[in-house]
């Protein structure tokens, strides 16, 4: 295999982190990649502001509209996937993507949301695309309409075996659901001695830490919670806290830490490419849901206590990990105070949630690279590319309707 395209969508970090992971990856061994967020690139740009701050300004101040319309998507009818509300957001890129395609000629497409899926489902029910397509599910949750990539024929790399059953529900084929677990970087599968790791960061050795992590996403949460555990908790502490690009709230820290209580030690950081490095030095992680974070967390064996104000799968994220025994919950200060307190006092009860952690881990990029590079090259020799691209999205907008009147036939 020599070209692999990569298709991703600015919602959020994780998807695009995902795809720059595995385009790194693919890259080192040689592999020619082309890397195109199909929204952004393909879309206007009110649709591209819609997918990616409209969804933060959705899940930060209209949270519980975002979770209704959430949880009612998670029973939507699979037969009515062509057919979806999320359709809209595919429109009019179908011609853009089939043109990359059949210019690039890729062998694998590798897909990290499941608008990818759908695109290319729309496209392969009226074009010859002879590349396999990939997709990947990034979350401890089967989210809504990952059924919409059926039809493309794709591989759906899946989080683990938990999620296999509610897939085939959906209707997808058994051999084509490929259990690998959630593909962040290889570098937090790797161990590094909390000791070594505490020398290097700077922080105090025999202290219990913790690590305040909320990056640049919607939930502004991290500066609450650390001005909460500097009010109210009473022994020694050590706090990691990363802003990632919110370089206003990183100042505001820097500019009270001398007011600060002397059993209280702060290490405030700004973006960080370092956080294994820092994962490797706490306690415990304090922060949101997101699949890819989560799993970072997994992978270095790290509790997390998660704030219960999370927006649709993030919500289900935390509530997969916290049945697992591998992370906690809290509301209000008081409960995360408990939390704190608690595994402080009981350092017993890390341990047992660290030794759940181990049930969890799976090296994902390593597996979903394995299934990629598994694939046969093509041959785009007898493919017909001389398409009239002004019709591409009409025919598939034919295409898709048919197919859901077809599948409406059968019930």
């Amino acid at each position: 295999m020599k070209r692999a395209l990569i298709l991703t969508v600015t919602a959020g970090n994780g998807h695009n982190s995902a795809a720059r992971a595995m385009k790194n990856r693919l890259e080192q061994v040689g592999i020619e990649c082309k890397l195109v967020d199909i929204v952004k690139e393909y879309t206007s740009s009110l649709n591209t502001w819609t997918i990616d701050k409209g969804y933060n300004l959705s899940v930060g101040y209209l949270r519980p509209i975002y979770d209704a319309f959430y949880k009612a998507y998670l029973v939507h009818d699979p037969k009515k996937a062509s057919v979806a509300p999320t359709q809209k957001t595919v429109k009019k890129m179908n011609a853009a993507l089939l043109k990359t395609i059949y210019d690039f000629k890729p062998d694998v497409i590798y897909g990290t949301s499941f608008y990818c899926g759908m695109a290319l489902a729309n496209l392969k029910r009226v074009y010859d695309i002879p590349a396999q397509v990939v997709c990947c599910m990034l979350d401890y949750v089967v989210s809504p309409f990952w059924e919409s990539s059926i039809d493309s024929g794709a591989y759906l790399t899946i989080t683990n075996d938990d999620f296999r059953q509610t897939l085939l529900d959906k209707g997808f084929s058994n051999d084509k659901l490929v259990s690998t677990g959630i593909p962040v970087d290889e570098k937090f599968l790797k161990f590094i001695d909390k000791r070594e790791a505490r020398e290097k960061l700077g922080l105090k050795q025999d202290v219990f830490t913790v690590f305040v992590f909320y990056g640049g996403g919607h939930w502004r949460g991290g500066y609450s919670v650390l001005k909460k555990l500097v009010k109210n908790f009473k022994r020694e502490l050590q706090i990691v806290i990363v802003n990632g690009r919110d370089e206003k709230t990183k100042a505001k820290i820097d500019k009270e830490m001398s007011k600060y209580p002397s059993n209280i030690t702060v290490k405030n950081i700004g973006f960080s490419k370092e956080v294994d490095l820092i994962m490797s030095a706490v306690d415990v992680m304090i922060g949101k849901g997101g699949g890819l974070s989560a799993t970072e967390a997994v992978s270095k064996g790290l509790p997390l206590i998660a704030t219960k104000k999370l927006p649709g799968q993030e919500f289900y994220n935390i509530k997969y990990l916290q049945e697992k025994g591998t992370a906690l919950t809290f509301k209000n200060a008081k409960e995360l105070l408990k939390h704190v307190n608690d595994i402080y006092d009981h350092p017993e009860k890390l341990k047992e949630m660290s030794m759940q952690l181990e049930g969890l881990k799976m090296e994902g990029m390593a597996n979903v690279f394995n299934l990629i590079m598994g694939q046969k090259e093509v041959n785009y020799d007898g493919v017909d590319t001389n398409v009239d691209y002004s019709k591409v999205e009409k025919n598939v907008n034919k295409a898709r309707k048919a197919r859901y009147k077809e599948l409406k036939k059968k019930k």
